[in-house]
């Protein structure tokens, strides 16, 4: 029986060793397919002059005039003047916003984390297209408002540098206040106190005692900040281009789709020195904190009462009440309104509801809602699948496959929509096996997908994060295969984390502009191509529509999803209570 029960146990460890093994080198196949294959091809576009497909010789040539191009160093000095800029202005911004929010007594500062959430919902598209029907030189709604009042020319000219970095920064501060909210919660404010003690005033505190002692956070949320700037690109082609100011997103999709023959050499050179400087972020930021201690939180019991500011949090309650206006307030006006007028900007012409009716009636319009609605819920629910299992094999694993999983879902950091766009359509039409998928609805999807994955991977992270590895092991010492202990533990206690995700991964599908732009097939549109397009035609009532439809079912399906789960946690609440009390009832 003994030997019966050995050879039992033996044959099972050789079974769960090949199916590991099995399942390692898929994932690895996985991840060198989805994630590094596609980047690859950047570097050999910038060594080959045109698509794959032509079969063209390697090449120093296209790459030497790329940087000899003076509109390349243009592009890369507007591209560092933004980020610097802007992730400044939304670090500090959004630093403040948390300092006020976790440590401070100014009135209104406990609305400040929902109306970030809530403005990190909306897509910036939304966003943008809002501003520029408030502050179109021409008829921008604050522009037609200061003409009431006698204001000879416009009040506000969104469109230029002023309004670009306005816009970048309000964009990008809710980022920087939920990642920074955290870190001003958990440290230890004696450390004030003493300061406080020792003399020092409320603004001397806060630049030698506070900011320093929340230090990785800074660093961490101004490196984030300077990448999602870097990538971004609806702010940059709807209001840079406009007057001339082109940043590596545009630029690149500039030389792809304006220029004829396409310059694919020079796109692909951009990308690659994007790619160079997000590494030195990263590098910089590792230099910087070397050798550092930032401990604040020790055994000891430490306090969590305001710090009072006297009449400054007054102040203070303004600056948030103007956030609120110029973030969210503002823009949502000018959707509402210019969705209900039959010409923008006109009027006298009343208010209906005709382009809702258009919107929903026109085939090739509701089309475009039906087409955002499957792309929203299956890519968002892919997204938050492959950042889920990334992240559990980076938490849980070790050695080669843990560095090389952290390696691949970096990636998508480091691009843009476009350039992503880009290397998977070169990826595609490299190899003849995959030629079909160009121009397909799968590609788009795709790349959708592996765009959203890394504002999905945060969401993982912080819902394993929860999570003791001693549940897994109690698993794992049952009998339970590792496949088995990620479903049937891993999974069912992240199920609230993993909802969330899919919903905010598939609202920043919704809203994504700069992928659809690139690989949306004829006559598949996505809300955010079909509104970008309105826009341009000058039916900028109709977009306004189109994306207030958009919004009013995202938040529909949030409300939904609350109520599912207050009534849920009422109803198991209410079962758990009348357990023991049926147990003690004869």
């Amino acid at each position: 029986m003994t030997e019966r029960l050995f050879e039992h146990d033996r044959r099972a460890s050789m079974r769960r060793s090949v199916t590991g093994g099995v399942l390692k080198a898929t994932l690895l196949a996985g991840l060198t397919l989805i994630f590094v294959y596609p980047v690859a091809m950047i570097v050999l576009g910038a060594f080959r002059d045109g698509l794959p497909s032509d079969n063209m010789p390697f090449t120093m040539s296209g790459l030497l005039a790329a940087f000899a191009a003076p509109e390349t160093w243009h592009t890369l000095w507007n591209s560092i003047v933004l980020v610097v800029v802007c992730g400044t202005i939304s670090v500090a911004g959004g630093g403040l916003f948390a300092w006020i929010a976790a440590n401070t007594n100014v009135p209104g500062r406990k609305l400040l984390t929902p109306i970030m959430v809530i403005n990190l919902f909306v897509p910036p598209l939304f966003h943008t297209l809002g501003w520029i029907m408030l502050g179109n030189a021409q008829n921008g709604l604050l522009n037609q408002f200061g003409r009431e009042l006698g204001a000879h020319g416009p009040l506000i000219d969104i469109q230029g540098w002023g309004g670009l970095i306005l816009l970048t920064s309000l964009g990008y501060l809710p980022f920087a206040y939920l990642l920074l909210l955290g870190a001003f919660k958990n440290r230890d404010q004696s450390l004030d106190e003493a300061a406080a003690i020792s003399g020092a005033g409320t603004v001397r505190t806060f630049f030698t005692i506070t900011i320093p002692s929340v230090g990785p956070a800074i660093t961490g949320a101004a490196l984030l900040i300077a990448v999602l700037v870097f990538q971004s690109f609806d702010g940059p082609q709807l209001i840079g281009r406009q007057a001339g100011i082109y940043v590596f997103s545009t630029q690149i999709y500039h030389y792809v789709r304006d220029e004829a023959p396409a310059e694919y050499t020079k796109a692909f050179a951009l990308s690659l020195v994007l790619i160079l400087l997000v590494l030195l972020l990263f590098l910089a930021q590792r230099w910087m904190l070397r050798g550092r201690s930032f401990t604040t939180l020790t055994g000891k019991t430490s306090r969590r009462d305001p710090q009072e500011l006297g009449p400054i949090r007054w102040v203070l309650s303004a600056l948030i009440v103007v956030v609120v206006l110029l973030n969210f307030l503002l823009p949502l006006f000018a959707m509402v309104l210019g969705s209900l007028q039959p010409i923008f900007g006109v009027m006298s012409t009343g208010l209906t509801l005709d382009n809702y009716v258009t919107m929903l009636t026109d085939p090739q319009f509701s089309s475009s809602l039906a087409l955002t609605a499957w792309l929203a819920v299956i890519g968002g629910f892919g997204s938050i699948s492959i950042a889920l299992l990334t992240t559990y094999v980076t938490a849980r694993c070790r050695g080669f496959l843990r560095g090389y999983t952290s390696f691949a879902v970096w990636i998508p950091w480091a691009l843009p929509g476009v350039v992503l766009g880009l290397a998977y359509m070169f990826a595609v039409l490299y190899l003849p096996a995959f030629r079909g998928l160009y121009g397909s609805a799968f590609l788009m999807t795709l790349v959708l997908v592996v765009a959203t994955i890394p504002v999905s991977s945060r969401i993982a992270e912080g819902a394993l994060a929860q999570l003791s590895p001693e549940l897994e092991e109690a698993g794992r010492m049952s009998g339970a295969s590792a496949g088995r202990v990620l479903v049937t533990i891993v999974l069912r206690l992240v199920i609230p984390s993993f909802l969330a995700g899919w919903f905010l991964s598939a609202l920043f599908i919704s809203g994504n502009l700069a992928v659809p732009m690139l690989l949306a097939p004829p006559g598949l549109e996505p809300v955010s191509l079909t509104a970008f397009q309105q826009f341009l035609t000058g039916e900028m009532s109709r977009g306004a529509a189109l994306f207030m439809i958009i919004l009013l079912a995202a938040f529909a399906v949030l409300a939904l999803a609350a109520l599912s789960v207050k009534l849920g946690g009422r109803i198991l609440g209410r079962d758990r209570s009348a357990g023991p009390l049926s147990r003690l009832t004869p």
